[in-house]
């Protein structure tokens, strides 16, 4: 099994109207996987999806290697999930409130310390939750899905709220739990900067079908930019671009700019330009950031949800 998460074909219907179309998607065993989505498109229905609270009309689902509708429960054994804003009981102490789900999972109450250790929470364990920041709520939410190791996290906007530095803080935890726990996440996210400097592969959801799916390395690589020229002498440099085709604009700094470049047209275009005898001091691509990216591909102007 090289997946965590694999589904092929759904077609997910409310009533009359369809809500996921043909609709497949691979979240690698081990990643911390970004689901990207703007609000109506169908990013909470597979999420309802994949833990077994909604059943697909057609396609298959597997998670873990098993099929969600015929095991179910041996799914969500090993599933941790933080669906919704996280819940709590405010008098109780963080730990005291982790005991009640070692008790319902009748696991040992060493399991209370690993995973406060493992949320960075290990000194804050005998405070009550209510005097908990909205981050340290959430780091106790996310301790209690990890209760048990589960070998699968599923979170809803773990960052939705924080303040800076809560979101700082979840974002190394969610980078380092696979290496951490030995498990895979797989996580909804309206950060986009926050997705960006956390996930190891993406997937965005538009109009009920995966837009397209990447390892986040290999969507920087192949994304296009403005490539920034700064050259000994940007008249010949323009007229050189000209001559191959390329339409070019300045900054205020003088360099030249050529939009809609990759890193292998970069590449070309450094040495057609050396060719020609032009001096090139320093080469910039400009690459548009995860959310100008988003906007684009999902053809929406607003925030993404």
């Amino acid at each position: 099994m090289t997946d965590a998460i694999a589904l092929d074909a759904v077609d997910k219907y409310y009533g009359q109207r369809q809500i996921l179309r043909d609709l497949t998607l691979r979240v690698p065993l081990g990643s911390v996987f970004a689901f990207l989505g703007n609000n109506g498109h169908g990013k909470s229905t597979t999420i309802r999806l994949i833990t077994g609270l909604t059943r697909a009309q057609c396609g298959s689902i597997r998670v873990l290697g098993h099929d969600i509708t015929r095991e179910r429960r041996r799914i969500l054994a090993q599933t941790g999930c933080l669906i919704e804003a996280p819940s709590s009981y405010p008098n109780l102490t963080g730990a005291e409130f982790l005991s009640i789900g070692v008790s319902l999972k009748k696991l040992a109450r060493t399991e209370i310390h690993r995973v406060l250790e493992l949320v960075d929470l290990r000194g804050d364990g005998r405070q009550r939750i209510q005097h908990y920041s909205l981050g340290m709520k959430q780091r106790l939410a996310l301790a209690h899905a990890l209760l048990g190791s589960p070998r699968l996290l599923v979170l809803d906007e773990p960052t939705n709220g924080l303040d800076p530095h809560g979101t700082q803080q979840m974002r190394r935890l969610l980078s380092g739990l696979p290496a951490m726990a030995n498990c895979t996440i797989f996580f909804s996210s309206h950060n986009l900067d926050e997705v960006e400097k956390t996930a190891s592969h993406l997937a965005v959801l538009h109009d009920g079908a995966v837009r397209i799916q990447t390892s986040v390395p290999d969507w920087q690589k192949s994304l296009a930019g403005v490539l920034a020229l700064d050259l000994c002498d940007a008249g010949k440099g323009a007229l050189a671009l000209q001559s191959m085709g390329y339409a070019t604009t300045t900054d205020e700094s003088g360099h030249l700019l050529v939009a809609d470049v990759d890193r292998q047209q970069a590449g070309v275009l450094h040495a057609r330009l050396m060719a020609s005898g032009l001096t090139l001091y320093q080469s910039t691509l400009r690459k548009p950031s995860l959310e100008q990216w988003f906007l684009q591909t999902s053809g929406h102007h607003g925030s993404a949800t």
